[in-house]
C-alpha cells in the first residue's frame, strides 16, 4: 500500500478495478490519494470511518460514497460480523476518454443520510448498476465473456454519475496545482523510503529547502494530517507484516520500524486499533487456531 500517490493497476480487460472486502477484522488504510475516482459501496455491516478531505463519515449497509480524483482519504473499520463492501476505482484516463471535460467536474455523491425523494431515486438507480457490476464480476471464472458485461456496465456507471451527481469542480478543494502535487509526492516518497530513520520536522524541511513552519502548514493543508501523524501511520502499516508473521518481541518490531520505543509504538497502534499490538497479535493468533 502506498501512502502518498497510489498507482491503480487495472484488472485485465477491464476499464476499472474492483475489490470485494469481506474481512470481519479491524483494519485501516492510511491517508493517500490517486487519480482514479473511487466508489465505496457497503453491502452489509458498516465502515466505521471514512475520511475525505477533512470530513468524516460512517457508512452503513446500502451507502454509496464517491471519492473524487486526488482527494485525500482513508478508511477505518472495527471488528464486526457479516461485513461486506466493494471498492470500485475508475481511472482518470477512462473518464477523460469518454468525457473530455472530466477535469472540470467532480461528483457530489454521498448517500449517507440522504432524504430528498429525487436523490433517493437516483441513488437507487446507481445501486442497481453497482449490483449488476458486482454480479457480472463474480461470473468471471465461469463466463469468458463477463468482462464485456462489466465494461458495458462501467459506461452506464459513468453515465449515471455524470447525469445525476456532476458538479463544477471546486478550485480549492483538491490537490490541483501540479507543483504542489509534485512537492507533496516528493516529501511523502522520501518519508516512505526513510521511515525507519529519525525523521523530524527540521530534518524534512532541510531536505526540501523549506522552513519548518511552511512545511508543517503545507503538509496539513494538503493531507489533513500532521507530518508526525503521517510518519507514524507509515511506520505502523510497515510494521504490520512483522507483527502478524513473526514472534519477534514488540520492542524489536517497534525499533525495526522507526519507533523510538515500545510505548510510542503501542500509543500509535492503540489509536488506530483500540488495543495494543500485543493484544491484537494474540487475538489474531487465537482466531486462526
Amino acid at each position: 500500500m502506498e501512502y502518498s500517490y497510489e498507482l491503480i493497476k487495472l484488472h485485465k480487460n477491464l476499464p476499472l478495478k474492483i475489490i470485494i472486502h469481506t474481512s470481519d477484522n479491524q483494519a485501516f488504510i492510511s491517508r493517500h490519494w490517486h487519480d482514479s475516482v473511487e466508489i465505496s459501496y457497503v453491502l452489509s455491516g458498516k465502515i466505521d470511518n471514512i475520511y475525505i478531505d477533512g470530513k468524516e463519515y460512517e457508512s452503513g449497509e446500502g451507502d454509496i460514497v464517491v471519492i473524487n480524483s486526488n482527494a485525500i482519504h482513508s478508511f477505518s473499520v472495527n471488528r464486526g460480523q457479516n461485513r461486506k463492501a466493494v471498492t470500485l476505482l475508475i481511472p482518470n484516463e477512462f473518464l477523460k476518454a469518454i468525457f473530455p471535460d472530466s477535469d472540470q467536474v467532480e461528483f457530489d455523491c454521498i448517500s449517507i443520510g440522504e432524504q430528498a425523494r429525487q436523490k433517493k431515486r437516483q441513488f437507487d438507480e446507481l445501486r442497481k448498476n453497482l449490483n449488476a457490476i458486482i454480479n457480472a464480476y463474480r461470473e468471471f471464472e465461469k463466463n469468458s465473456l463477463a468482462y464485456i458485461k462489466v465494461t458495458s456496465l462501467t459506461y452506464e456507471l459513468v453515465y449515471l454519475l455524470l447525469k445525476h451527481f456532476k458538479i463544477k469542480k471546486k478550485s480549492n478543494s483538491r490537490i490541483e496545482a501540479r507543483k504542489y502535487t509534485e512537492r507533496l509526492a516528493m516529501i511523502t516518497n522520501f518519508i516512505q523510503e526513510n521511515y525507519k530513520h529519525n525523521l523530524s520536522l527540521d530534518i524534512l524541511s532541510s531536505q526540501f529547502n523549506l522552513s519548518p513552519e511552511y512545511l508543517s502548514r503545507f503538509f496539513m493543508r494538503y493531507t489533513g494530517m500532521t507530518v508526525l501523524n503521517y510518519i507514524n501511520a507509515i511506520r505502523l502499516e510497515k510494521s504490520f507484516p512483522e507483527l502478524m508473521n513473526t514472534d519477534h518481541p514488540i520492542i524489536q518490531i517497534a525499533l525495526n520500524h522507526g519507533f523510538p520505543n515500545e510505548k510510542s509504538y503501542n500509543r500509535v497502534f492503540k489509536a488506530a486499533y483500540n488495543i495494543t499490538a500485543y493484544q491484537y497479535r494474540k487475538e489474531q493468533k487465537r482466531n486462526r487456531s
